[in-house]
């Protein structure tokens, strides 16, 4: 069946498509407005209405450009006149983005678009407004926080990128990441991963790569810190973040990572690591020194011994009448007392000498015996008994040796001095090692001297405050410097019965882990 349509009266067409028009003009959300080859207003739509704040029947008649602000007021008469005269088009047919001005003088940003309306003489024409203030707003705001971004990259000496493993968006790197990696930004596009591998240190490249594959197959993050080598030949440390956005599938859909230059941080870390062996070299030095009298006797006693047996082996030669059991067991005790004398020079020397911090499994309570050997002397010559009690855990420490003996040792000589005036019946200083309810091993120092005046406790730990004359004022700074990069901490509190307690803690090693190692 084919449907005929009645012939409509040109009238009622004409009433129609004027409803129809309106009821387009009314639903658009833009500002529509129609006006003449003099540029005076002839319709303003309700969306127009409620853009610029005018009713229509207003600005009927009026030149359309009062709907902007200068210069584009005056601009836009130009621009008619030479469509007009010369039919260049400067603005119709041309969209363009400018500012336009309401009905109480706020300007906004908008959106204009002018077409001529086809078979008028003279020319009629309409324009379409539109308010982009929104989309200016979140454009300005994009600008301002992208500028902030790179500024606060380039304050921070990273940078960042951004990997497309499906190929249906553009790979990025961030401006510094450039930098960070020895570029100059706007080279041609190279992937982050292709351009950093022959780059990285060969010390490191195993583990960055063991770290990629890792990222790469299962892992939903990196992070790592190893050294690259610039394309200028400069060693630089890089701190590298990465995340891993994965499909359902288990497939690589898109890896955001950053790139952080530490090289500055890890030679300031170095040189302050260098410092601060330094300082503790000092320390034991200055220990040795406040130990010198007991020292000079532990060694003046197997030199004497020497001295004397090696006079009985003379006179007995003089007198032709020895024999050689007598010379052999003089020459014996000879050989022992020189081990001896060697034995304290030996331990001297590993206690003051310069060298790098080694740290290693130790057993808490070896290190106690260790510095009770280096000890002993000098608490013989005070009148001072050292008294052991021992974890019966037997737990295990990571650290340096010599540092932590250095500590302690330092608190034994403190506890010594503070015991000086006390009588020597009371002269005595308790070692124990224990295991905390955190899990960390205890160290303990606790003597029955003069105790600690609480005025001074809070200063105990600051460099240069000493309570004892000549005192340097360092021993306990440069103890809690120790025990804190061990990842420990020192304090102090007062003894029960009576003098101080000084109190330092270690990680403990588990001892499943310590039977790994």
């Amino acid at each position: 069946m084919t449907l005929l349509r009645v012939a409509e009266p040109q009238e009622e067409r004409a009433h129609r498509l004027e409803r129809e028009f309106q009821a387009v003009l009314d639903a658009a959300v833009d500002a529509v407005v129609l006006f003449d080859h003099e540029g005076r207003i002839e319709l303003l739509n309700h969306a127009g209405e409620r853009m610029f704040g005018y009713n229509e029947q207003e600005v009927i008649g009026l030149k359309v450009n009062i709907l902007l602000p200068e210069p584009y007021r005056s601009q836009h008469d130009d621009y008619l006149r030479h469509y007009i005269e010369a039919g260049e088009p400067r603005i119709i047919g041309i969209g363009r983005e400018l500012l336009a001005k309401r009905r109480d003088g706020s300007e906004f940003s908008a959106e204009l678009a002018v077409g001529r309306v086809q078979g008028t003489d003279p020319p009629r024409f309409v324009g379409f407004i539109r308010d982009i203030t929104v989309r200016r707003n979140a454009e300005e705001a994009l600008r301002r926080s992208e500028a902030q971004l790179t500024i606060a990259q380039e304050i921070a000496n990273l940078g960042n990128y951004v990997v497309h493993a499906d190929g249906k968006f553009e790979d990025y790197w961030s401006p510094h990441l450039y930098r960070v990696l020895g570029r100059r930004y706007g080279e041609p596009y190279i992937g982050v991963y292709e351009y950093l591998e022959p780059m990285v240190h060969p010390a490191d490249r195993a583990r960055w790569q063991g770290a990629r594959d890792e990222l790469e197959t299962s892992a939903r993050s990196m992070d790592i810190e190893y050294r690259v080598i610039h394309p200028d030949g400069s060693l630089r440390y890089v701190h590298h973040i990465a995340q891993t956005t994965r499909r359902p599938d288990g497939r690589v859909l898109r890896q955001v990572g950053t790139l952080h230059d530490i090289t500055d941080r890890r030679r300031a870390e170095d040189e302050a690591r260098q410092m601060q062996d330094r300082i503790a070299h000092f320390g034991r030095i200055s220990t040795m020194g406040e130990m010198a009298a007991g020292i000079a006797h532990e060694v003046n006693q197997p030199l004497t011994a020497i001295a004397t047996y090696a006079q009985a082996c003379q006179r007995l030669i003089a007198a032709n009448d020895f024999s050689q059991e007598e010379v052999e067991a003089a020459l014996n005790h000879i050989g022992a007392q020189a081990l001896r004398a060697g034995e304290v020079i030996r331990r001297l020397r590993t206690f003051v000498k310069n060298r790098e911090v080694r740290r290693e499994l130790l057993e808490a309570n070896r290190l106690l015996d260790d510095v009770v050997t280096l000890a002993q002397t000098d608490a013989r010559h005070n009148g001072v008994r050292l008294v052991l009690e021992p974890s019966p855990q037997s737990p295990q420490v990571q650290a340096d040796a010599v540092q932590i003996q250095q500590v302690i040792l330092n608190l034994v000589r403190n506890s010594i001095d503070a015991m000086l005036t006390v009588p020597e019946v009371r002269r005595e200083i308790l070692l124990r090692t224990s295991v905390d309810s955190e899990g960390d091993v205890e160290f303990m120092v606790a003597d029955r001297g003069t105790g600690v005046d609480p005025a001074a406790m809070a200063e105990l730990f600051n460099p240069f405050f000493t309570t004892k004359p000549g005192g340097t004022g360092l021993g306990l700074s440069i103890s809690r410097s120790i025990v804190r990069a061990h990842g420990g901490k020192l304090w102090c509190s007062a003894n029960p019965g009576g003098g101080a307690r000084f109190f330092f803690t270690l990680p403990a090693v588990p001892a499943s882990a310590g039977s790994q190692q």
